[in-house]
């Protein structure tokens, strides 16, 4: 996971804002209380996107409480309490975490990887424990198996950018919707496959300079002659990128709105939060419209 999944806040209500930052703290804490301190530093917003969907789509009583945490140790933070959505979200949290180090370690990135293999054995650890869970371990099974897919279709430098973000997109498909059932299952794996997808894209557009000095695969680059002509497609990517989120939206709208303030939160991010995060990393890494579509 990569935080790029952050709502518009300014376009949320209070109320609906504090929400956010609740299950964000409470999931912090859980985290922290179920495994370790050192997972709570993973910890990050797309974790929250997949709380607060499960709560949408399984709703369940929630509580919250104030508390003090290392990072503000100064003054008391509403908190979400403990509850299934944030277990379940912790529990499949430390599987990402886990797969994540060793594709890290294969990547043999310098300094990337020599923390990743200092921080493996903790993770093997909070593995074991998590997979205790039969559901975690069944996706445990699920991510090798697709980022074994994925690796495959880096490794061999395939050109296309479809096929790397469509296993990533399952893979994401299949984390957010584990241990859910029936129609439930169907639209929230849709949700998270879209997701997959849109996250895989935009982290190559914002990996690109980087893939390019270190000579990584990156599937904008695997389809363009060299990285100035891949940064000639802001129009496509962005195009592609929206449409993808409009495909979640859809799968979005097909769930019961249960809890309107849950609803307005994942629409601000698929619709709002989204679309502005892809633009600004188009234009940041210098993404360029070609000189023809000036002229349309």
């Amino acid at each position: 996971m990569f935080g790029y999944v952050r709502p518009n806040k300014n376009e949320l209500k209070v109320k609906e804002f504090e929400l956010y930052k609740s299950t964000y703290c409470g999931l912090c804490r859980v985290m922290g209380k179920r495994y370790s301190y050192i997972y709570k530093m993973s910890l990050n917003y797309d974790f929250v996107f997949m709380t607060l969907l499960r709560l949408y789509v399984n709703p369940e009583k929630v509580s919250f409480s104030q508390s003090r945490c290392i990072a503000h140790p100064t003054k008391k933070k509403n908190m979400m309490n403990e509850n299934e959505a944030l277990k379940f979200t912790a529990d499949v949290g430390v599987i990402m975490l886990y797969h994540d180090l060793l594709d890290k370690i294969n990547d043999n990135d310098g300094l990337k990887s020599i923390l990743s293999r200092l921080l493996l054995p903790e993770l093997k650890r909070l593995r074991k424990k998590a997979c205790k869970n039969e559901l975690i371990a069944e996706f445990d099974k699920t991510a090798e198996e697709s980022l074994r897919k994925l690796n495959e279709i880096e490794k061999n430098n395939t050109p296309s950018v479809d096929m790397p973000a469509e296993e990533f997109g399952i893979l994401l498909g299949e984390a957010v919707s584990a241990g859910l059932t029936g129609n439930n299952k169907t639209t929230v794996f849709e949700i998270g496959k879209n997701l997959g997808k849109w996250i895989y894209i935009t982290d190559a557009a914002d990996d690109l300079d980087h893939d390019v000095k270190h000579h990584s695969y990156n599937p904008l680059l695997a389809v363009s002659e060299n990285s100035d002509e891949a940064k000639k497609q802001f129009s496509a990517i962005n195009i592609t990128l929206l449409n993808i989120l409009s495909n979640a939206d859809t799968a979005l709208e097909l769930i019961d709105k249960s809890d309107v303030g849950l609803y307005n939160i994942l629409s601000n991010i698929l619709r709002l939060g989204l679309p502005s995060i892809q633009e600004k990393i188009l234009k940041d890494n210098n993404f360029t419209l070609k000189e023809k579509e000036f002229t349309e």
